[in-house]
This record gives C-alpha cells, structure tokens and sequence, in this order.
C-alpha cells in the first residue's frame, strides 16, 4: 500500500507549510487524486487515519477531489476523458495514447489558523 508512504510525505509536507505559514491548527488538508494516479481513495483514507493517529493532525479533515483523467489520440490529435477505464480512442479506435490530466495527486490547500 504506497498511499502510507504518500500520506507520510504529505503530512511532512503540511508540517513545513505550517511552520512557513504560522499555522498553529489544521483544520482540514484538501487533496486533488487524479483518476490514473493509481492511488485508492480508499486506501488514502485509511492511510491517512493510521498516520495522522496520536499527532497535531489527529482531529485533521482529510478531502479528496478527483481529477478526471483526459486521454490524448496520438493517432487523430483529439483529446478525450477516460470512460469505464478503455484506453482506447472512441473516435478512431487507437490506442496510441498520451495522459495529458489525471496522473497527479497535489496538494490543493491547508485550511487552519
């Protein structure tokens, strides 16, 4: 399960952010998953409960916004959203494809005072 290891690193990541930022308290982190991460939310959640358990972000909200993944046609230059996980294009049928969103997990923001 790679999401410890991703949650480790992002509450390292808030730590810093808080330090810079003066933050005595987060209320809740927001996370943008992209749909061909290959991060579970599920398994992020989890994660996250396990890590954040007897720290500063124990009472934390953990929020997940997905990111759609668009798929780019190498083959016809069209751009398209992946459907029910075919990559496959549906204008041409190819399969020479490139990710242009989705891939990615950020940090979207740090809500505390």
């Amino acid at each position: 399960m790679h999401e410890l290891g991703l949650i480790d690193a992002l509450l390292r990541t808030v730590r810093r952010v808080c330090g810079e930022e003066k933050l005595e308290r987060v209320d809740r982190i927001v996370l943008e998953v992209g749909e061909l991460s290959g991060i579970e939310i599920p398994y992020l959640y989890d994660g996250f409960n396990a890590v954040a358990q007897g720290t500063e972000f124990e009472e934390t909200e953990l929020a997940v916004e997905t990111v759609p993944g668009i798929l780019h046609c190498n083959e016809c230059d069209i751009d398209f959203p992946l459907k029910d996980q075919e990559l496959i294009c549906p204008e041409c049928f190819g399969k020479n494809l490139s990710i242009v969103s989705g891939r990615d997990m950020t940090l979207k923001s740090i809500e505390g005072n």
